[in-house]
């Protein structure tokens, strides 16, 4: 089959394609690692990973939904709802990396990842990619001061930059994961957002 074959010639070419440009950003895993630059440019990189790991954001948003819970019941809906759209995310994310199951990228050292389970194994998407994508973009629909709006924007595009910076994933697995999380807020606000504020 014709069709088949081409289809497959493309896939290839795209793949390589994609582990040649991920290997060129991926600039600390080429850093030699007994210099103080790397030191410093891993922790804090690291630092950023946590920030942005479904385990430290999904408790921060469902923290803030209680803390506003008896003040600001609209703003406690929107984080509440947060919460929930990154569980779905994490559920979706680890369905689809256990089905494609596409292995990390080789310069990536998975021992010392930070709060992860076994799907993290596994490259795609991107499950920083979805969160933060997924929050920027409910920071541009959400927040009014422009200020705390595009910092936290600009914040949660790093994070999702870092992933292929550091090695942890090549470049197509961000951008996969990039649109995943900007498709599921489409998706959760359309068909299943939760109207809570007679909750608080």
């Amino acid at each position: 089959m014709p069709e088949y074959r081409y289809a497959l010639s493309i896939t290839a070419t795209l793949d390589r394609l994609d582990y040649n440009i991920s290997q060129k950003v991926a600039i600390l895993r080429q850093m030699d690692r007994n210099t103080k630059s790397f030191r410093v440019l891993n922790t804090l990189t690291r630092i950023f990973e946590i920030i942005g790991s479904a385990a430290t954001t999904i408790p921060a948003t469902l923290i803030l939904t209680i803390w506003y819970g008896g003040v600001h019941p609209s703003i406690a809906s929107i984080f509440l709802n947060a919460t929930i759209l990154q569980l779905l995310n994490t559920c979706v994310t680890a369905c689809i990396k256990g089905v494609v199951k596409r292995e990390r990228p080789g310069y990536s050292q998975n021992g010392d990842m930070y709060l992860t389970r076994w799907v993290d194994m596994y490259s795609f998407p991107s499950g920083h990619a979805v969160q933060m994508l997924t929050l920027a973009r409910f920071c541009i629909l959400y927040i009014a001061d422009p200020v705390l709006k595009w910092g936290l924007t600009t914040l949660f595009g790093v994070i999702t930059f870092l992933r292929v910076f550091t090695g942890r994933h090549f470049l197509g697995d961000v951008v996969g994961g990039s649109l995943l999380g900007w498709y599921m807020v489409s998706l959760y606000t359309t068909f299943f957002w939760v109207d809570s504020t007679q909750f608080f």
